[in-house]
């Protein structure tokens, strides 16, 4: 009965002592933003799937601001110069994205709950304009047409339909605050700015901004 006693001890001694043949196995790392597991290493941040997808995007939004500005001073160096054609263009696609909660722009924040029902288009390019026009010296107009964007993409009293409007124009007027004063379109913005005081001006949660930003809009012109 001993040896019995003393073969087993020897047995539970050697499956607990550690061998160089045993395979361990190694605990997922967890992702350094979230503490979900990760899936790969960044600059030495272990990150998950959903978080390595905001930093894609993140990196894309980023490039794709550079390329804008490169083409606006494209644009503004052939103009002064006389070319009259356009060459060397940044071709900027955007992006199929897959959703899966809120939306970070650089400037503005797209609630869950409206991605599907507005124009995103227009959200992008009124968040490279603002960029844009902050490199030239046009905060002011950046700061309110920021103000006013969020305002309106936050706001439970305008139907989606005046929203997506009201976004369309902007895009428009923010395209035409980077545009040489020869090239732009004042009966448009006129139009424009008309278009944003009927869906604005009696909109409780927009109104205030709305007739700071007026003023500022109707200058470009």
């Amino acid at each position: 009965m001993l040896r019995n006693k003393d073969f087993i001890l020897k047995h539970i001694l050697e499956l607990l002592r550690p061998s160089k043949n045993k395979k361990t196995t190694k605990m997922p790392e967890k992702c350094s933003q979230c503490k979900k597991p990760a899936i790969l290493e960044v600059a030495d941040n272990h990150l998950c799937v959903d978080c390595y997808s905001k930093l894609q995007q993140a990196n894309y939004l980023d490039w794709v601001i550079e390329a804008s500005i490169l083409n606006y001073q494209n644009e503004e160096l052939e103009h002064s110069i006389g070319l009259g054609y356009k060459k060397g263009r940044i071709h900027i696609p955007m992006p199929n994205t897959i959703k899966t909660g809120d939306f970070m722009y650089h400037n503005i924040r797209v609630d869950n709950s409206v991605v599907g029902t507005i124009n995103t288009g227009n959200i992008g390019k009124l968040d490279v304009n603002m960029h844009a026009m902050r490199a030239e010296n046009k905060r002011e107009l950046a700061d309110i047409l920021q103000q006013l964007t969020q305002a309106i993409l936050d706001a439970t009293d305008i139907k989606a339909e005046d929203k997506n409007s009201a976004l369309e124009w902007l895009s428009f007027l923010s395209n035409q605050a980077l545009t040489p004063k020869s090239e732009l379109q004042p009966t448009m913005g006129q139009t424009a700015i008309s278009a944003l005081e009927k869906i604005l001006t009696n909109t409780g949660s927009v109104a205030s901004i709305w007739s700071v930003a007026e003023p500022l809009l109707k200058n470009l012109f």
